[in-house]
């Protein structure tokens, strides 16, 4: 090609690419967009102020025309840099006359360089601008609406790492989440299933699809020389995009924790839009405590009973709320915590006298009369101190009305009407529940047992599966599934693979107690012997309270095992030991008058009752009939529709071993015309049962079993 032929610009492009510009600015773009992304991140990280990353971004882009107008005028030579010479014609004119693929290799990639460089530059803007605009962030830019105000606060980092900035941390975002669960449009995951990612390095996304939500609430805290800074971000984890950041530095005072905390949620529902009234606005922040020392205990208190169910645990727990108030005796929260701990005592068995947590509910009264916590205090109180369902239900309802999106007044509310019989609103409300608390082994296998005596079996054993993976070390998840797959469902195999797997079974004596019904019901009896043999702990004495368990004593067990092995004199002997027994417990049980709490009396009643019928001797069966109808009147499926199920299964066995043939096929249709735990387990291999099964009535029972049930 002749020199005139040549344009002007191709000249001019061929002198960029023999200076080596277009490869300056492909490598200095690619430089520069890696740059601001790791000075992004350790911003982040280290919790640096704006100005530091927004000086990092001028400074890569300022320097990208001086970059370029460096290699327009200098070059690398083997003496070193020197400017750079002006080319020959004939040079430009054979760099111009290369390949096009060849001519705009070295063009195309500049270009990229500069993209790169640009679009690091607008997502450090972005970032940047997301704390800035903390209150008022850009609507296009937030999760689809619905799915946003689902919302996790992941548990803050400790920046600080001493036990005391940990528990500082923990506190703080348990206080956050409660402050999120005012907004009513929100719905936020609970403590109990976020906490399960405290200590991993996961993706957002992954976490958000594992707990089903649109939003993720981040942070990290240190506490140092008296002073607390937290760094905090509202993510979109869809994009992976800041929707709302902030740093705070402020001095450690409760009143200052408090405020963050508002402030953080008032946030965090704007850049979401949830709608927040005047006065839900105004209550968000509010001081709780102006005592950090009382704050800790409150806290300190909180996280023994979440991670200890033992009997010395409970009594920590007490103590650490009981601190707590005598620090700060306008402590409302703290008192809400104490009457339910004080609660839990009584309705574990270990204390007896109602007056400490009747105390503690009549001082928040007080302090807050027709507040969330009083209201919620309350409810516990009835519950679980009183055993009075219709009057735990409204102030319950009342608390929820207030703090829509709190999962623990959701299940405190379902479990008490599920014990009143309103079955449908107890599932829709613990299904809510679940929903904020998806990681919550308890919730599940409460509502697995629900669905199961509802005859919901296939949704019930999948709770009870998810409640195992979620908690293998399950006192009850394990277990439960184990006698419902053997009795309910009728599927020895399955209930004998639950059994081997040895998962969610781990209570005191349980396992020896299940290899006895697994025994029992394929008609092994010496191998039910020997397994009653072995039982040791809860399982093998007289319950402490009513449940949903199909329980016995250790010798009911024997006695029974024996009597179907044909061995009548040690099951004479055995019968004789479960009736001592049964009657020095019923001597310890309480008047139940008016009522029988949880059905602790009824159940010693029951106990002794079938203990009479196992014996058999003179006047036994009478006697064994008036103590099981005694204990189906005080606590039957009207007073509890729940627990009241092993006072009607004992109340039917009592019937069969006593020769009550009509009594017994009457138990078992009443049991199936209600929600009840009787199954297909019973009606076709229990080996107690075996006189009825020749009766048309007992056969007819099967098929209407089995039209009931939804696999």
């Amino acid at each position: 090609m002749a020199m005139s032929d040549v344009p002007a610009y191709q000249r001019f492009l061929a002198e960029l690419k023999r200076r080596e510009v277009f490869r300056v600015a492909a490598v200095y773009g690619a430089v520069g967009f890696v740059v601001l992304q790791v000075a992004d991140l350790l911003a982040e990280g280290l919790a640096l102020p704006d100005v530091v990353l927004r000086t990092a971004t001028f400074l890569v882009l300022i320097g990208f025309p001086i970059a370029l107008v460096l290699a327009w005028a200098y070059e690398r030579t083997a003496e070193g840099v020197k400017r750079t010479d002006p080319a020959a014609t004939a040079e430009l004119d054979a760099i111009a006359a290369q390949p096009a693929s060849k001519r705009w290799l070295a063009g195309l990639l500049a270009l990229a360089g500069v993209l790169a460089l640009v679009a690091g530059a607008w997502w450090v803007g972005r970032s940047s601008a997301a704390g800035d605009g903390a209150s008022a962030p850009d609507a296009a830019i937030v999760a689809d609406a619905p799915a946003r105000m689902a919302v996790a606060v992941l548990p803050f980092s400790d920046l600080a790492g001493t036990e005391d900035s940990k528990a500082f941390a923990l506190g703080l975002h348990d206080d956050l989440m409660t402050q999120l669960t005012r907004v009513p449009d929100l719905k936020v995951t609970s403590r109990t299933s976020v906490m399960a990612y405290q200590d991993q390095s996961r993706p957002v996304q992954e976490i958000a699809d594992e707990l089903g939500v649109g939003s993720i609430v981040e942070g990290g805290v240190r506490t140092s020389g008296g002073r607390v800074r937290l760094n905090v971000q509202l993510i979109d984890p869809a994009t992976d995009e800041h929707l709302w950041a902030e740093t705070y530095d402020r001095e450690l005072t409760a009143e200052n924790v408090f405020e963050i905390q508002g402030e953080i949620a008032r946030a965090v529902a704007t850049a979401l839009e949830a709608e927040l009234s005047e006065e839900t606005g105004a209550a968000l922040g509010a001081v709780l405590t102006d005592n950090i020392e009382a704050w800790n205990a409150y806290h300190q208190g909180k996280l023994i009973e979440e991670l200890s169910n033992d009997a010395d645990a409970e009594y920590q727990t007490v103590a650490e709320f009981e601190r707590a108030v005598e620090l700060d005796p306008e402590f409302t929260a703290a008192w809400a915590r104490l009457v339910r701990a004080q609660s839990w005592l009584l309705r574990r068995g270990l204390e007896t006298d109602t007056l400490p947590p009747r105390r503690s509910v009549d001082r928040l009264r007080e302090l807050d009369p027709g507040g969330a916590d009083a209201l919620f205090a309350e409810g516990v109180y009835q519950y679980y101190a009183q055993g009075d369902f219709e009057a735990a239900l409204v102030p319950l309802q009342r608390a929820r009305s207030l703090r829509p999106s709190d999962p623990e007044i959701l299940q405190h509310e379902g479990w008490v009407l599920r014990r009143l019989g309103r079955w449908d609103e107890a599932i829709e409300l613990l299904d809510r529940a679940i929903q904020l608390d998806p990681r919550n082994a308890t919730l599940m296998w409460n509502q697995g047992l629900n669905n199961y005596q509802l005859r919901r079996f296939g949704a019930g054993r999948s709770q009870f599966e998810i409640g195992i993976s979620l908690d293998p070390n399950s006192v009850m998840s394990g277990s439960f599934l184990t006698e419902l797959q053997l009795f309910t469902e009728g599927d020895s195999a399955a209930a004998r693979g639950t059994f081997d797997a040895k998962l969610g079974m781990n209570g005191l004596g349980v396992q020896d107690g299940l290899a006895y019904w697994l025994a029992y019901m394929s008609r092994d009896h010496a191998a039910a012997i020997e397994a009653a043999r072995q039982m040791s702990g809860e399982e093998s004495g007289v319950s402490t309270s009513s449940t949903t368990r199909r329980y016995h004593s250790r010798p009911m067990r024997l006695a029974l095992a024996y009597r179907l092995s044909g061995d009548t004199n040690a099951a004479r002997d055995w019968a004789d030991s479960s009736v001592a027994l049964a009657t020095r417990t019923l001597e310890l049980r309480p008047d139940p008058i008016p009522r029988d709490k949880f059905g602790v009396t009824a159940v010693a009643h029951a106990d002794l009752g079938l203990s009479l019928a196992l014996r058999g001797g003179p006047g036994d069966a009478e006697e064994a009939i008036r103590h099981a109808e005694e204990a189906d009147r005080l606590f039957n499926y009207g007073v509890d529709a729940t627990d009241s199920n092993l006072i009607a299964w004992f109340l039917l066995r009592t019937y069969v071993l006593t020769g009550r043939s009509d009594a017994a096929i009457a138990q078992l249709e009443e049991m199936l015309s209600r929600p009840s735990f009787v199954g297909l387990g019973d009606l076709k291999f229990d080996p107690l049962y075996d006189g009825l099964r020749d009766d048309p009535r007992f056969q007819a029972l099967i098929p209407r079993l089995e039209s009931q049930i939804e696999w």
